[in-house]
């Protein structure tokens, strides 16, 4: 788990613009803060601080593992398929959304 909170304090130290969703989540759930992620952007819509935040997570999703893949694929891809937002993903993000990708990662 501490990998997963160190990745999320990563995030927001990324995009200063989600501190206060972070910080409104009492005990922090990787999964609750990513399905809130995508609300939040997806009211914003393509801006910068949601376009940092797309690429982050295309190279998060690249390059770490199966839990954090699982965790960005089932809690914040899954939720914005049918976004207008979903055509800004990248092609790792693209590939998460294909039914048979959904579900690659560990989200234990």
């Amino acid at each position: 788990m501490r990998s997963i909170e160190g990745w999320l304090l990563g995030l927001v130290a990324s995009v200063p613009e989600i501190k206060p969703l972070y910080d409104a989540t009492l005990e922090v759930d990787a999964e609750l803060f990513l399905e809130q992620l995508s609300g939040w952007a997806s009211q914003r819509g393509y801006v910068e601080p949601v376009a940092q935040l797309l690429r982050i997570l295309e190279r998060d999703y690249e390059r770490r593992g199966d839990k954090i893949r699982g965790i960005i694929e089932g809690s914040f891809v899954e939720r914005l398929v049918n976004d207008p937002l979903a055509h800004h993903f990248g092609p790792h993000l693209r590939r998460a959304m294909r039914p048979r990708a959904l579900g690659h990662g560990d989200r234990e």
